[in-house]
């Protein structure tokens, strides 16, 4: 029986970059179910990729084999890799977007096997040559180890989490804004102190909403986003829009 395959990737879907890849994957594991966590990470965002995958990971069943592809190195000396990890299997760039799959117990091979890659390779698609095909084979019951040499040292991203600042502070960004305007930071539900105030670009927020529904309209709030992060909202509006809030903008945390 082959395993469900999960893709998540910066292609967006105006081009047909995301349905070459479901063509070449179906080819090969024929009835696998093809399943689209997103493809719209922000273009180039490693990062935002690696948040996108993380936060997901918890819902992927057990046996899931997972297409994560934001590469801007395409074509470069990075590697590609197929991790196992958790009961699931992996394959993406060795650039940092597969680091939630290497922070519990893992193997790692890089993708070299020349049986399990498209013929020939484009230098700025390997998500259809390199990385489909791998995720098909894996699905279809190929052994990891088929697939190249093991690795021992891929990139780890650092853990999605705020510093401490001066004055006991948190200090984080915003790693994603959804499509509701929800603005979402690398601050932890878990490292939050017990009464605070935000701020985050121009705006100082003190309110916080258990649910969008007891924020006050109009009004800047807290809320824990429901993968324990920190997200600022406004009840039936855009707070990113309002707010002057994009990806990257700081959020600091201040002990009330």
């Amino acid at each position: 029986m082959t395993r469900p395959i999960f893709l998540l990737t910066d292609f967006g879907t105006r081009d047909h970059h995301a349905g070459q890849v479901r063509a070449v994957i179906s080819g090969i594991a024929s009835g696998a179910p093809i399943l689209d966590l997103t493809h719209h990470a922000d273009p180039f965002a490693v990062d935002h990729g690696a948040w996108l995958l993380e936060t997901a990971l918890p819902a992927l069943p057990a046996g899931a084999v997972v297409f994560a592809v934001v590469d801007p190195g395409v074509g470069t000396a990075r590697r590609g890799l197929a991790v196992s990890s958790g009961g699931r299997l992996f394959v993406g760039p060795d650039n940092g977007i597969l680091s939630s799959a290497l922070r519990q117990s893992w193997t790692a091979v890089e993708l070299q096997t020349a049986e399990f890659r498209r013929d020939p390779v484009s230098p700025t698609f390997h998500a259809r040559d390199i990385f489909g095909p791998a995720a098909a084979h894996l699905a279809s019951g190929v052994e990891l180890d088929r697939l190249g040499p093991s690795v021992s040292d891929p990139v780890l991203l650092p853990p999605f989490c705020a510093r401490e600042g001066a004055s006991s502070r948190l200090e984080g960004y915003i790693i994603h804004v959804d499509h509701f305007g929800n603005a979402i930071s690398t601050v932890r539900s878990s490292q939050l102190p017990a009464s605070y105030t935000i701020q985050a670009g121009e705006c100082r927020i003190e309110a916080f909403a258990r649910t969008f529904g007891e924020a006050s309209p109009g009004v800047p709030a807290s809320y824990i986003d429901s993968s324990g992060f920190l997200g600022i909202t406004i009840n039936q509006g855009n707070a990113a829009e309002a707010l002057g809030l994009t990806r990257g903008s700081p959020v600091t945390v201040v002990p009330a």
